[in-house]
């Protein structure tokens, strides 16, 4: 993977407040735990977004590509990019563990909850991404930087 990639920088974009959003405002008075003010949300959005668009692009992307062409003998290429991604599940499953773990962990999500949230830190990063932000995050690429995804 390049270091420069339009894509990943539009979906870690997304992705970096989308999730923190969801896991650090919305979900945490449900499960009784004090959520992240929006202020402090905000606020740490740059950090996310550029540890997770390092994250993606230097670790992640070629762990992921490589586990889904073994694993289920996936290439984008010719397999296309469907609901069913084999490449987004285990960049999506990495990044639900990862990014938790450096951001959650030490703001105080407790290790207990760090764990049992992950299948459905998951399962939404993995439908947001499919459903919503590889197309936005993909069109954006080619608008605003010329880049498309698919063809390169």
């Amino acid at each position: 993977m390049k270091l420069w990639n339009p894509a990943a920088f539009f979906i870690s974009l997304i992705m970096s407040m989308v999730m923190a959003v969801i896991f650090g405002i919305l979900v945490p008075p449900f499960i009784g735990l004090q959520g992240l003010e929006w202020d402090l949300c905000l606020y740490m959005w740059p950090l996310r977004w550029l540890t997770a668009y390092l994250l993606i692009n230097i670790i992640v992307y070629p762990i992921g590509f490589g586990l889904a062409e073994k694993v289920f003998n996936f290439n984008p290429d010719r397999d296309g990019m469907g609901l069913w991604n084999p490449a987004a599940f285990f960049i999506s499953l990495i990044m639900s563990f990862v990014m938790a773990a450096i951001f959650g962990l030490p703001m105080g999500l407790p290790a207990d909850m760090f764990f049992y949230l992950w299948p459905l830190r998951w399962a939404t990063a993995y439908l947001l991404i499919n459903i919503i932000v590889y197309p936005i995050g993909f069109w954006l690429a080619k608008k605003v930087f010329g880049f498309d995804p698919i063809a390169n």
